[in-house]
């Protein structure tokens, strides 16, 4: 038996050693997911671009600019904002807040109403940055209050002389007391000088508690000068509102590769892609043949995903469809090409499932669908502009959430169409040589 079975795990070697795209799949597949899940599983953002609105332009408004800088977290911009253009910019996930300090505001002006208070704005669309955005703010705010805290109790205590933790005062310079040692006798003189030292030293002690109470009920309450934190595209901070609009990406990619990979190389298997060739059919003819049906498929699971986010869900469809199709299409079309590349390389249908698996889960991981790609190292994240994903994912939570116009995600639609027809080029001149 045990000869019997060495010769099957050795036969199991051979064919594995012969195949060696399937052996190098094997062995470094789960190398890169490591790596890759290790570096972009991170869902706190350490750096936001920020737009800062400073319509007081006083030292308070100024105080805040300078935290907003000293911080590690933000990045502000040199740009003089206004309001509208601070919320266009944040519309178009340009900046990932926008801090407006209205005319006005003045440090603890509590009793000047909330319209002079600070109004932040963040972009709910981007569900983790935003969340970091109102954390990292509120520690800043946090830094500012106790700063403003210290400088009210150090101006209080200026005017005294502060010794082992205990005010105390110079008596000598007391004309009342000068007054009452001439009459008093040299010999009581010391024990008179130390209780009159210490009567007048609790009464001062008691004074100036009674002050600080006094101080401190008339202090505003801190609660009242609170920022006004507006979240905006998303302002329940919905996961689901945050999915949906990329799982239409991720479905589109999914659907288009694998089955374009695995149709092509299934018919290649079987002896059928030969009799196809001699037919009267064209390359072309049969290359579009053959993924077509794909397409409509494709199409089918965009509009049910669409349609099911929508009404199922409630996630808001903002913008306009038939852009937003027009650039979904394009998409397809890369995914199009994707899956005919994996299928030129591929001689086995384990071989396609493989290299499609190895194409995907890098887009899955790496594209912004769920790990923010602003947390994520540049050492990876130049992998991720390599994907047409990550080109999509912004595009359809833009479209999705803020009803963005497509003319504002110029530059990832070109990229996307630059994709496309690389793609299909490379993959049909593939396609063609193999069938020649």
């Amino acid at each position: 038996m045990g000869m019997r079975l060495w010769a099957i795990v050795r036969k199991e070697f051979v064919q594995l050693k012969r195949d060696r795209r399937s052996l190098a799949m094997l062995i470094f597949l789960p190398v890169l997911w490591l790596v890759a899940f290790g570096y972009a599983v991170n869902f706190d953002v350490e750096e936001l671009d920020v737009a800062l609105v400073d319509e007081a332009n006083n030292e308070a408004s100024h105080a805040v600019r300078e935290h907003l800088q000293d911080n590690s977290h933000f990045h502000m911009t040199d740009h003089t904002w206004n309001r509208n253009e601070a919320e266009e910019v944040l519309k178009n996930g340009e900046v990932a807040l926008a801090v407006i300090i209205p005319e006005g505001y003045e440090w603890l002006s509590g009793d000047s109403g909330e319209e002079n208070q600070p109004h932040i704005l963040v972009d709910g669309s981007q569900l983790f940055s935003a969340q970091s955005a109102v954390r990292y703010f509120q520690e800043v705010w946090g830094e500012i209050q106790q700063e403003r805290i210290e400088e009210i109790r150090e101006d209080m205590q200026q005017s005294f002389t502060e010794t082992d933790g205990e005010l105390r005062l110079d008596l000598t310079d007391l004309p009342q007391f000068e007054e009452l040692a001439s009459v008093i006798p040299p010999e009581q003189l010391p024990a008179f000088r130390e209780n009159f030292q210490s009567g007048l030293q609790d009464q001062i002690q008691q004074q100036l508690e009674k002050h600080a109470d006094q101080v401190m009920e008339g202090f505003p309450d801190m609660s009242s000068v609170q920022p006004e934190v507006d979240v905006l595209y998303n302002p329940d901070m919905k996961t689901i509102h945050f999915m949906i609009p990329g799982l239409v990406g991720l479905v589109l990619i999914f659907i288009t590769t694998l089955m374009t990979a695995l149709g092509i190389v299934k018919e290649r298997e079987r002896g059928t892609l030969e009799q196809l060739v001699v037919s009267p059919l064209s390359s072309f003819e049969l290359m579009l043949g053959k993924v077509l049906p794909y397409v409509v498929i494709a199409l089918v699971d965009f509009l049910i995903v669409f349609a099911v986010g929508i009404w199922l869900f409630d996630v808001p469809f903002k913008g306009n469809f038939l852009p937003y199709f027009a650039v979904s299409l394009t998409f397809l079309v890369c995914s199009l090409g994707v899956g005919l590349l994996v299928s030129t390389v591929s001689n086995t249908q384990q071989q396609a499932m493989q290299l499609a698996i190895f194409t995907l889960v890098p887009q899955f991981i790496l594209s912004g669908f769920v790990f923010p790609l602003e947390a994520m190292p540049w050492g990876v994240r130049w992998i991720a502009y390599l994907m047409p994903l990550t080109y999509y994912v912004p595009i359809s939570r833009g479209v999705f959430l803020k009803g963005a116009d497509i003319m504002a995600y110029v530059q990832p639609v070109l990229i996307l169409s630059v994709f496309a027809v690389l793609l299909l080029v490379v993959a049909t001149l593939r396609f063609r040589r193999e069938l020649g």
